[in-house]
């Protein structure tokens, strides 16, 4: 969400209005404006609605103080305004996109809208319906806008340069109508936008997160935010720094501002990469508000395998995060990426930066060192061998390989991918073949990196950038393939060795997938699971795609992995979501146990849905056997039973019945089956 409407009779109407879409950094697309009349419960469509594959976005909405049905919407395909509430939107008010929007304090059809490029500004004086560009510097970045009520004629602009620092500060004093700059960014020491304390540095992040805002008691004192928070109380002169990202002179404050926003009493609010920081005293000191909101964007995840609850997280702008007997610690900062855990060792652990700086420790992180050997993508990908937990790869333009866990790295690939490898697996059955791939290209070798071929065949790479590669668990010649982008193809299947793709995408909706992972004790048929732009999908042998989400927010999952326990009933599929965080689910159940080796597991498939708590039981009864279906739960009370003397298909009812772990005893003739299943 790009922003939050929230009208002054909320007590009485329980209406919000939210603009759907990422504006700073593009990461999600719009599916428009959306309303809520129960206080977020429910939401519906307006009138100003986008199909995905529109790449839209809303960047701001603004409600006429004086007519609550009266709502102007900037948006990446111009200015719209609804005159219903949004049940119709009109036509076009302006074709031009404004990443910020402002209505003049006291008179809502002056308007001002500043752009991402160009250092632009444009007013109207008719509520929209027309439009001239007041400020127009040229070649720099994003520009964004602030008013007071305590001026009402007054507007402010902060103005970042093509190197994301701060180009300058900008002030109207008669409602826009022309502008003069307060503060200049390219003299040294005024660069607002950096890292340093000091103003220092001539460079910032001003595209992702620029953000400005004005008293309303006081129209003299400002604060703007780029990687660190400052404050001006004399309109735009002079500027002191009031938050830093580690706490250099002043108050330490989470990196990467997007929103300053004051309330009508003076009440500052801050919300960045971090979280949300308020302030009762315009900026002087902060008070992080964020506990108890799970907002974390994680880009992957690593499992243990010899430790349950151990698992270790890489987050955006968030660092590396290691959950460990019910505890959340830090272990590493920055920005979190791939992680991995020592499958023999829960204390051997590996974490890393942006561009493939790894760290590694080798006693559950209370020390670590540095074993990158090149720079790589954002996310770059490595991976432990699963015969030998001292040999990694790792893909940066190449493929580089260690046998001693990192201390010492060989470049075995000549591939030179020049936009860098994005993911990588190994077979597990023959560690020999091994596939990675760039964002359009996918590349095997079958002798361990002696050499290389390109298989990317008729993968309908391109605008749907390969995101994930999973080798089966039995076969290094089956191997299955992911891609992003919003087409009906999202996964594919190789059956030998990438000489040919199959597409198996039917079920799964138009959207990206990112990461694939098999059950790998599902060994009678192939359990697939998918995490996508929306939650995770499940694919169940030769069946289509099916949602696997219940519980789970719709959000973007980063990456899956499977914990393996000794039972299958115990293990787990977890998932690093890129917005809320850590979760966790039992697999789809998998036939693990039959007591007499004469009864064969094909005989019997158990058909659970997750979403009504229905599981269904298919026995095939070649022989006209008496069969008998007894379900208890884990205290011995019996659930269900029934019994007949043909080949039938049962539905076992646990709608009713409490989350948990359920006994399912077959018997069939003299013969018996026993297997657990999980009710979510």
């Amino acid at each position: 969400m790009s922003d939050i409407l929230i009208p002054p009779d909320y007590a009485t109407s329980n209406t919000i209005y939210i603009a759907t879409g990422d504006r700073d950094a593009s990461d999600n697309r719009s599916i428009g404006v959306l309303k809520s009349t129960n206080g977020g419960t429910t939401w519906g469509t307006t009138g100003l609605s986008y199909a995905l594959t529109a790449n839209a976005r809303v960047n701001r909405l603004l409600q006429d103080p004086a007519n609550n049905q009266n709502i102007i919407a900037a948006t990446s395909s111009g200015v719209y305004k609804t005159t219903n509430g949004g049940t119709n939107w009109g036509t076009q008010l302006s074709p031009y996109t404004f990443i910020d929007m402002e209505y003049k304090p006291g008179d809502f059809n002056t308007l001002y809208g500043s752009t991402k490029t160009n250092g632009l500004i444009y007013v109207s004086t008719n509520g929209g319906t027309s439009w001239t560009y007041t400020l127009n510097i040229g070649s720099v970045g994003r520009t964004e806008i602030a008013v007071s009520p305590n001026q009402s004629n007054w507007v402010y602009a902060i103005v970042a340069s093509n190197s994301n620092s701060l180009y300058g500060i900008y002030k109207s004093t008669n409602s826009g109508a022309n502008f003069i700059q307060t503060f200049d960014g390219s003299i040294a020491g005024n660069n607002l936008l950096g890292w340093n304390a000091d103003g220092s540095g001539a460079s910032g992040q001003g595209w992702y997160d620029l953000c400005i805002a004005a008293s309303p008691s006081n129209a003299n004192t400002i604060v703007v935010g780029g990687v660190n928070n400052w404050r001006s109380t004399n309109g735009g002169t002079n500027w002191a720094i009031i938050t830093h990202w580690w706490g250099d002179q002043v108050q330490a404050v989470h990196a990467d501002q997007h929103m300053l926003t004051y309330r009508n009493n003076g009440d500052l609010f801050v919300c960045n990469d971090g979280g949300v920081y308020y302030s009762n005293n315009n900026g002087t000191d902060f008070t992080d508000k964020t506990n108890g909101i799970v907002i974390s964007q994680m880009y992957k995840l690593g499992v243990s395998q010899t430790v349950s609850n151990d698992v270790i997280t890489g987050l955006q702008d968030n660092g590396t995060k290691l959950y460990s007997g019910g505890l959340w610690e830090d272990v590493k900062g920055g920005d979190g990426m791939e992680c991995l855990i020592d499958y023999t060792n829960v204390n051997i652990q590996y974490g890393t930066y942006v561009n493939g700086q790894i760290s590694r420790t080798m006693n559950h992180w209370n020390s670590s060192i540095d074993i990158e050997p090149s720079s790589g993508a954002w996310v770059t990908p490595y991976i432990i061998d699963p015969s030998n937990p001292n040999i990694l790869y790792a893909g940066y333009a190449n493929v580089w390989k260690t046998t001693n866990r990192g201390d010492d790295w060989v470049e075995i690939s000549t591939m030179s991918a020049s936009n860098f490898i994005r993911s990588m697996d190994i077979s597990n059955n023959n560690t020999n073949f091994i596939y990675v791939a760039d964002l359009t290209r996918i590349w095997k070798t079958e002798n361990g990196g002696s050499s290389w071929t390109n298989i990317t065949g008729t993968l309908p790479v391109g605008s749907s950038n390969i995101t994930n590669i999973a080798v089966k668990n039995n076969d290094a010649n089956t191997l299955w393939v992911s891609l992003a982008g919003y087409t009906a193809t999202k996964v594919f299947q190789s059956t030998n060795a990438g000489a040919t793709w199959v597409d198996i995408s039917t079920g799964l909706p138009q959207i990206p997938a990112y990461s694939i992972v098999q059950n790998k004790q599902s060994t009678t048929e192939v359990h697939l699971y998918v995490g996508t732009e929306l939650g995770v999908y499940f694919k169940k042998g030769t069946d289509n795609w099916i949602p696997y989400n219940t519980g789970l927010p719709n959000v973007k999952i980063g990456e899956l992995e499977m914990y393996y326990a000794a039972s299958s009933t115990n293990s787990k599929l977890r998932a690093a979501t890129f917005g809320r965080g850590l979760w966790e689910t039992p697999p789809y159940p998998v036939i693990t146990s039959i007591s007499n080796d004469n009864l064969d597991k094909n005989d019997i498939k158990i058909y659970p849905n997750p979403t009504n708590g229905l599981f269904t039981i298919d026995v095939n009864n070649n022989e006209n056997y008496n069969v008998e279906i007894i379900v208890k739960d884990l205290t011995g009370k019996i659930i269900y039973a029934n019994s007949f003397n043909n080949s039938a298909s049962n539905n076992i009812d646990l709608s009713c019945q409490s989350a948990g772990i359920y006994i399912i005893q077959i018997k069939m003739g003299n013969e018996i089956y026993n297997t657990q299943v999980v009710k979510q």
